[in-house]
Formats: structure tokens, C-alpha cells, sequence
């Protein structure tokens, strides 16, 4: 049982269906339907899942399940507003300030070498101010916390 309406599911599903159609997927050679795809992301969203344990449960390969969950995270992040469309609709709706924040999300896996500007080689995916390698994610939100714009992500070491 997923706990999100089901409209949702069939809009994600929608959604998937123009990339397919976008990239010239032919009908019939996915393993999963446009929907059963749609829930296996919104079950990684609600649910925290591991992508191994999503792929069985599909009945798909761990290396397809994380093939089609990227695909789902890229449809759903076409849908989002620039920064510019969000301060604009902060500025329509007459809010009085928005907030933005940004934090470190841990990364086991990342590193690359540059130089630091003192010349000094350093580890870019590296953040000093969190003492913890990982990405830079930045949020523009609303005065009660809902997100109306985040970032791409940027190397640790890179300041807000």
C-alpha cells in the first residue's frame, strides 16, 4: 500500500510516458509499464527503499532499478521552477521574505582534487564547515518551509 493518491501515480506515469515517447522508447520493450514505474519511484521517495530491495520487489535488475529511478528523479525535476520563477512568485503572491538555506549531504563515494584559493591542493567534494565529504544543496523556501526552489548540486568545499 503507497500513500499518495493515486492521481499522483498516474501523473508521474503520464509524465514518464512523454519521456519514453521523447526518447524513442519502442512500446512493449520495458520491463515495466509507465505506471509500475511511476510507483516504484514514489515508493523510493515515501518510503525510503533501497534500490535493490525496489528492483526485486519489480521484479527487475538492481542495475535497471537505479537506471529507472534516475529516469524518474529527471521527469519530476523538468517540473520544477528556476529560481527566477520562484522569486517571481514569491514577489506575485506578496510574500514577505523567503528563506534560503543550504546543507552538506553526506557522500561516500566522491572525490576529486583542485586547488584551493591559497594554491593548495585540496578535496573539492570535501566541506570543512561540516567536516564531511558529500554536496552543496541550496533551498529557496516559503516562510512556513515549504520548498519553492533547490539547487543542482555543487561540491562541498564550495561556499553558499
Amino acid at each position: 500500500m503507497l500513500d499518495v493518491p493515486r492521481e499522483l501515480a498516474l501523473y508521474l506515469s503520464r509524465l514518464l510516458r512523454a519521456e519514453r515517447r521523447r526518447r524513442g522508447t519502442r512500446k512493449n520493450s520495458r520491463a515495466l509499464t509507465c505506471f509500475r514505474h511511476a510507483v516504484l519511484g514514489l515508493r523510493w521517495f515515501r518510503q525510503n527503499t533501497d534500490v535493490p530491495a525496489l528492483a526485486r520487489d519489480h521484479g527487475i535488475s538492481r542495475a535497471t532499478g537505479y537506471r529507472y529511478l534516475d529516469e524518474v528523479v529527471i521527469v519530476l525535476a523538468e517540473q520544477a521552477p528556476d529560481l527566477h520563477e520562484a522569486l517571481q512568485r514569491a514577489k506575485d503572491e506578496g510574500t514577505a521574505y523567503v528563506i534560503l538555506d543550504g546543507k552538506v549531504f553526506s557522500a561516500d563515494r566522491c572525490s576529486e582534487k583542485t586547488l584551493s584559493v591559497k594554491g593548495e591542493p585540496i578535496d573539492l567534494w570535501y566541506s570543512g564547515k561540516a567536516r564531511e565529504h558529500g554536496g552543496n544543496i541550496q533551498a529557496l523556501c516559503a516562510p512556513d518551509g515549504f520548498p519553492w526552489w533547490v539547487s543542482d548540486v555543487e561540491p562541498g568545499s564550495l561556499h553558499d
